[in-house]
């Protein structure tokens, strides 16, 4: 009889943690925008269709400046989705509750309804750094099923490159021909 008990305990404890695990990370996680060796939201995640992810702000910032980005989600699932955002350089900052920051990177506190769309949308700030130069932006935006699990989930990659330059600094642009 002791032995059954023993068995039913481990089997309950087992199953709880993995529940545990399947559903610890649906407020989001750090360290899987791709920029840390390519790591991203499908290392756990599987099975869905994996969707287009863009990153839309500003590619030429002032230094100390900031601007508001977007990481879109389109297509996959078409459910609901999360984001991973990192940079190599500057400060991120959530704009709202349905973000936050872990470790310096944003990340979704829920999954993320898609809208009228098709899309899920996430906004954000990033403070860029002083000094000029160029700055990577790492996204990783992972559209899921919303069935509390992590199968039928896919996340797609992104990066968006942003200069840091000064106004008086010279930009050149390719001439245009006019006919």
């Amino acid at each position: 009889m002791t032995k059954k008990i023993l068995l039913a305990f481990c089997v309950a404890l087992l199953t709880f943690g993995l529940v545990q695990y399947a559903f610890s990370f649906s407020t989001g996680i750090a360290g899987f925008s791709g920029m840390n060796g390519g790591n991203s939201c499908n290392n756990c995640h599987h099975s869905g269709v994996t969707p287009e992810v863009s990153i839309r702000g500003p590619q030429v910032v002032l230094p100390g400046g900031t601007q508001i980005y977007n990481l879109v989600i389109s297509g996959g699932q078409e459910t609901a989705g999360g984001l991973n955002v990192a940079v190599t350089e500057g400060s991120l900052l959530s704009l709202s509750d349905e973000t936050k920051l872990i470790n310096g990177e944003i990340a979704h506190t829920a999954p993320k309804t898609i809208n009228q769309e098709g899309d899920v949308v996430f906004s954000y700030a990033w403070t860029a750094p002083v000094i000029t130069g160029t700055v990577t932006m790492y996204g990783a935006g992972n559209s899921v099923n919303g069935n509390g699990s992590n199968s039928g989930d896919a996340a797609g990659l992104t990066t968006l490159s942003i200069v840091v330059m000064e106004l008086n600094e010279k930009l050149y642009l390719p001439m245009i021909q006019r006919d």
